[in-house]
């Protein structure tokens, strides 16, 4: 049996290339589809395999560029054919790439990691014009897919009301929970907070470092704080930890009092790193759609005074079980994930071999 994997875009290490390459684990020997790649943007599985692209690869360097051409995508997914030669496609979205064009034998299970779609821009007239299109297009283009799974409830209940579909299941993404021990609760002072750089402007990093000092709690900045340079020179020498591998993080996050975040256009994944170790967080409400729980407080809107009352409240909890918070973030273990994935794939898997085998099928294509 012959598996195809796709996806919208190999452009960054971020989690949704996570995602792609745990399923590439799963098979090493799959080619990937996609609408743009950045030869060497992404080390590992992924970039030791066939990957197919169109010519948008030649003109897109981030997503947010991706994203720009938004209007082009259904042709382009028309163009580019995954052949009949292949028995499954396994699909992970984030609003175009299960509309690839294929064979009506050659089975999809599509993951939709988020609908992005052109949110993200400031869309110039013609994508204004053919924005209704390209969203009508993409609710279409789901009724290809034998299962669909959803990374999040949210997402379940919107393709729900697509029309035409079969299965839609929700199903948490992979996150590497072995990389963020829960360390023993005597084995630090928790004495600091720490601080996501990501997701926050000059401005509001400004605002929480003038805070923290007002308060006396002191606190460190972790993960990528590359737009935060003009600070970094007139803060101490270990205000700034930067962006570091999960080994890095984990030790430095599991010291902390507490974890901080305001980064909620991504995956929160150093979010559910710091509950992975035990440590409670103060987070934006726009993440509810991803974590709740013991140890978690939901910050509706930056500013002093409800961000000091959460932290009053997180600190506060002495008696906190650092095994509860961990908890909540299991659902997300990638070994859950790949049986998940598994136990979906094997009914499909079982009549897909059945009918290779079978010399009498005569399936057209």
């Amino acid at each position: 049996m012959k598996v195809a994997i796709s996806c919208d875009y190999i452009l960054e290490r971020s989690h949704y290339a996570e995602v792609i390459e745990n399923i590439c684990e799963i098979f090493p020997e799959a080619t990937l589809f996609c609408f743009a790649h950045k030869k060497g943007s992404v080390l590992g599985h992924i970039e030791h395999r066939q990957i197919r692209s169109t010519y948008l690869s030649n003109f897109v360097k981030n997503p947010e560029e991706f994203y720009t051409h938004s209007n082009k995508l259904p042709s382009l997914a028309k163009n580019l054919f995954i052949s009949c030669d292949y028995d499954l496609i396994i699909n992970i979205s984030k609003g175009f790439s299960q509309g690839f064009a294929k064979c009506e034998k050659t089975k999809l299970v599509s993951f939709v990691y988020d609908l992005d779609l052109d949110q993200k821009i400031t869309k110039t007239l013609l994508q204004k014009m053919f924005s209704p299109f390209v969203h009508s297009w993409i609710k279409k283009t789901f009724q290809k897919a034998e299962v669909i799974l959803a990374s999040r409830q949210d997402l379940v209940d919107l393709i729900k009301t697509f029309p035409l579909l079969k299965k839609v299941e929700h199903m948490p993404p992979p996150f590497r929970v072995s990389d963020y021990a829960l360390f023993p609760k005597d084995m630090f002072k928790h004495h600091f907070l720490a601080i996501e750089a990501k997701g926050l402007s000059v401005e509001k990093a400004q605002n929480l470092i003038k805070w923290m000092e007002e308060w006396e709690m002191p606190f460190q900045f972790i993960g990528g704080d590359e737009h935060l340079g003009e600070l970094k020179s007139h803060c101490k020498e270990n205000t700034f930890f930067g962006n570091r591998c999960s080994g890095e993080h984990a030790p430095v996050i599991a010291a902390s009092k507490a974890f901080i975040s305001f980064n909620d256009e991504d995956f929160p994944s150093l979010s559910l790193g710091a509950m992975a170790t035990g440590r409670p967080v103060i987070l934006s409400v726009r993440l509810k759609k991803w974590v709740s729980g013991v140890g978690i407080h939901f910050v509706d809107q930056f500013n002093k005074d409800s961000l000091h009352k959460a932290i009053l409240e997180l600190t506060s909890e002495d008696q906190l079980d650092s095994k509860k918070v961990r908890a909540h973030v299991m659902d997300y273990h990638d070994i859950k994930f790949k049986a998940g994935l598994k136990r979906i794939l094997d009914p499909l898997i079982k009549v897909l071999s059945l009918k290779s085998n079978d010399p009498n099928s005569k399936e057209c294509c």
